[in-house]
């Protein structure tokens, strides 16, 4: 059972490094659209071509996005909504976290300020 954990856990640590990336998130963001070329992916981002391939091979190799052929044309789809679900849910938690920590900020701005002796 120990090495069934240990390959689910890589798995998983697959899928997250692949969507870790700034850019890589970003093409997720446009995918999330709705199919793309290669050249829109280009413009949107703007990143050189060879570029956003380095990182639509990332995405394709972990199973994020598939590339339809169409004559000279390479159409990204994400594979799944599940996808967005995974990055709103992460941005669900870094809300939650900010508010968290405006939380801590207003309580602490409320605190007194202590007064070293000696001084008024």
């Amino acid at each position: 059972m120990k090495q069934q954990e240990t390959i689910r856990f890589a798995l998983f640590s697959e899928v997250f490094a692949a969507i870790a990336h700034p850019k890589r998130l970003e093409i997720i963001h446009y995918l999330g659209e709705g199919q793309k070329t290669a050249s829109e992916l280009t413009e949107l981002t703007g990143m050189s071509k060879a570029n956003v391939s380095q990182h639509m091979n990332i995405l394709k190799a972990r199973g994020l996005v598939h590339c339809d052929k169409c004559g000279t044309f390479c159409h990204y789809r994400l594979t799944s909504p599940k996808v967005l679900e995974v990055c709103e849910i992460v941005r669900e938690l870094i809300l939650d976290q900010m508010q968290i920590t405006a939380h801590n900020h207003a309580v602490l701005s409320t605190v007194v300020t202590l007064h070293k002796k000696g001084t008024a």
